[in-house]
């Protein structure tokens, strides 16, 4: 886990309850709220898979949860194509020039960046509530 990792309020349990830091290969934005004050939001579906394979040919995927990247302090937003359903190729988090990035990938749906000031990770296990 990279360093400044360390800095985030959640990102160590997050990456205890995983193992290591999650890949979000395959996860779904489930909702992005953007507020001009106070904190922000992106919840985000995800799992870790497995090497395992189900009676239905497909792999399993554990540790099933919600994270929920609280952001404050926005200094840049460019969001585009977010609809019903936002998977990802990748969401890359990283530290650029005193900000944190959230870089969201796109397999379908949602592609962008968010800056922020600040970012503190919480996380409930389960998937969303509409399945």
């Amino acid at each position: 886990m990279d360093t400044w990792l360390n800095e985030i309020p959640g990102a160590q349990e997050l990456a205890e309850w995983f193992g290591s830091w999650p890949s979000f290969h395959d996860a779904e934005v489930l909702s992005v709220e953007l507020n001009r004050t106070g904190p922000s939001k992106v919840s985000v579906h995800t799992w870790a898979i497995t090497d395992k394979i189900d009676s239905r040919g497909f792999y399993v995927c554990e540790r099933n949860c919600i994270v929920t990247f609280w952001i404050e302090d926005l200094s840049a937003v460019q969001l585009a194509h977010f609809n019903n359903q936002n998977a990802l190729s990748d969401l890359d988090f990283y530290k650029k020039d005193g900000d944190f990035v959230l870089y969201f990938a796109p397999a379908h749906g949602l592609d962008g960046e968010i800056h922020a000031k600040s970012v503190r990770i919480e996380f409930s296990p389960g998937g969303p509530s509409n399945e």
